[in-house]
Parts: C-alpha cells; structure tokens; sequence
C-alpha cells in the first residue's frame, strides 16, 4: 500500500470511527440526562477506548461535536421557511419543522441543556434570531399572526410540543398534530380556529400514553 493510499485509510478510519461515536452518544443522550462514561461510550460506539481518547479527549468534547452536529440539521427548516409563499405559511413551516427535527433527534433538548452548562452557548439563537424576527413581523403585516407574539413565542411553543419525544409510535402524529393544530390557532390573528387533525384524544388514549411511559421511561 502507498503513503497515499494508507493516508486515505486512516482518514476514512477517522471519519468511521466519530461517526460511530456520536451516534452511539445521539442514542445515549435521546433517553438519558445522565452521561456516559468514556468506557461505556466507547462500549456503546463498539471502537476501543483508545481511539475513542484520540477522537474526543472528553464527553465534554463529545457534547460540543455531537450538539453542532443535531443544530445543523435546523437548516432544512429554514429552507422550507424560506420557500413558503407567504409569511405565514413560513410560521407554520417553522412551527412543524422544529417539531419534525426534535421528534427525528429526541438528545437535542439534553444537548441543548448541557451546552448551556458548558459554554453559556448562544448559537443556535444568535444564529436564527433576525431571520425569525423578520418572519415574525412579515407575518404580522400581512394580518394574520397575532400582534402581542415575537419569535421566542413562536419557537418555545414548538420546542415543547416536540421534545415530547417519549410517546406510543403509533399514537405520536396524532397526538402531535392536534398540539401543533391547536398552537397555530392561538397564533393566529383573526382568533379563527381549523379543524384539528384525527380524532379527539380520548382517556383510553391517555393510559395508553402513560402506560408506555411506564413501560419505556426516559431519565
């Protein structure tokens, strides 16, 4: 094997070798506010403790690569926003787009969480804070968002809906379309309300909900 070709190997080894990582610590993180050991993330991951060493020399180093990693996948949302034909349709854009991101990546509320435990970190505001605003009072001149909200009104909102992360597959866009129907009404400027998708949520449903939380607790 030439130098070129061992090179290219061990950048490919490299590149394996953290992507197995984070992933291992993205599942981690997605049902655990506790973190793992080097040697569990590195059990977990299935590399050996000393590469794991040579990648991250910490979990702090972990948190930082894997929480830069999920943030980037917010982009999409704005590329949806930014196709919308109206400044509403780019709130609900938004809206569903955060839900959508935190319910594919349940460990970002947790990263988030720890990042602010680290650094005080603001790039994910600093990052989309004027866009929103923009959007916010766009939506807002054409009459159709609620004049008393700014985007930390808009964005809370679907944060909290989608970190909801730890409900019945086969019960979660239901229960999590009617949370997101029910959000656009009250940010709607005209009060007016649309119907709300699938059927009511009934108290079979809610001990279905809590009996799987039982049975798949989060900690």
């Amino acid at each position: 094997m030439s130098a070129a070709e061992r090179a290219r190997a061990e950048r490919i080894e490299v590149r394996r070798s953290r992507e197995s990582i984070l992933a291992a610590a993205e599942r981690h993180w997605a049902v655990h506010d506790a973190d793992p050991s080097m040697a569990q993330l590195a059990k977990d991951s299935g590399v050996g403790i000393a590469t794991l060493y040579r990648r991250f020399p910490g979990i702090d180093e972990v948190i930082r690569a894997l929480h830069a990693r999920l943030v980037a996948e917010f982009a999409c949302i704005e590329e949806a926003v930014a196709v919308q034909p109206t400044a509403w349709d780019g709130v609900v854009a938004l809206v569903t787009g955060i839900v959508d991101v935190l319910q594919d990546h349940p460990a970002i509320p947790r990263l988030n969480r720890k990042m602010v435990a680290l650094d005080d970190d603001r790039q994910f505001s600093d990052g989309w804070a004027d866009r929103l605003a923009a959007l916010v009072t766009a939506a807002q001149a054409e009459g159709r968002l609620r004049p008393d909200v700014n985007a930390n009104d808009v964005t809370f909102a679907a944060f909290r809906i989608g970190s909801y992360s730890n409900l019945p597959p086969d019960e979660a866009g239901r229960i999590l379309g009617r949370q997101i129907g029910i959000v656009l009404d009250g940010l709607r400027a005209d009060g007016g309300t649309r119907p709300l998708p699938g059927g009511p949520i009934a108290m079979d449903d809610l001990h279905r909900v809590f009996r799987y939380e039982v049975e798949h607790p989060v900690d």
